[in-house]
């Protein structure tokens, strides 16, 4: 099925044209709960990415977080890739929390052994990015607000469903009981990157 952009911001689109985009860098962690010494990159995208191998080789990514719902896979460990699965459909009646805590800590531990993570689901826009802005707020200290500002700021056409963002702000109020309007010391210590400049458009 084909895509329109009818109607979408300029940097919506060309977001929704390129396969993933950097959310987090690797290197010296900037957030005090991430007690490592050198943490992996965190990228979010869409199915696109995982279809050309050479991308995933050019960012040295071995573990993939892949939100899908579909009786097959486009990579896995066959290819020598670490995959975590999660059969989630992007439907707002979806029970997201269940799986949040696994898939989180999944994430969290693939980034303390320095291994670069991509999330991805079909298009990079809902699913995938619940579970990043989940991850960030579990275990970087975000707010909702925060985080999805912070995830936007990155991969600009991400909309996490309705049902998705109920779940996510509950999920706040379990982990952070009264969010901070101010940035958080790990947020104000990562610039946005320009996007259009990292990833290049398969399309």
């Amino acid at each position: 099925m084909m895509i329109s952009f009818s109607g979408l911001a300029p940097e919506v689109a060309e977001a929704m044209c390129t396969p993933m985009h950097l959310i987090l860098p690797s290197g010296p962690p900037s957030s005090p709960r991430l007690q490592c010494s050198n943490p992996g990159a965190l990228y979010l995208g869409s199915i696109s990415a995982v279809l050309d191998p050479s991308i995933l080789k050019e960012h040295d990514i071995h573990h993939l977080v892949q939100v899908l719902d579909v009786p097959w896979l486009p990579a896995s460990e066959q290819d020598g890739y670490e995959c975590y699965r999660l059969d989630i459909l992007d439907l707002e009646s979806q029970d997201l929390k269940p799986h949040l805590e696994d898939a989180v800590e999944d994430i969290d531990s693939a980034l303390r052994r320095g291994r670069n993570v991509l999330v991805h689901c079909q298009q990079g826009v809902s699913r995938s990015a619940a579970i990043v802005i989940a991850y960030l707020i579990r275990k970087r200290g975000m707010s909702f607000d925060s985080a999805i500002t912070f995830v936007r700021q990155r991969r600009p056409c991400i909309k996490p469903n309705s049902g998705f963002v109920r779940c996510l702000r509950e999920w706040e109020r379990q982990w952070i009981p009264h969010p901070a309007c101010t940035p958080t010391v790990f947020e104000r210590s990562c610039p946005v990157v320009n996007h259009t400049t990292l990833i290049s458009s398969l399309f």
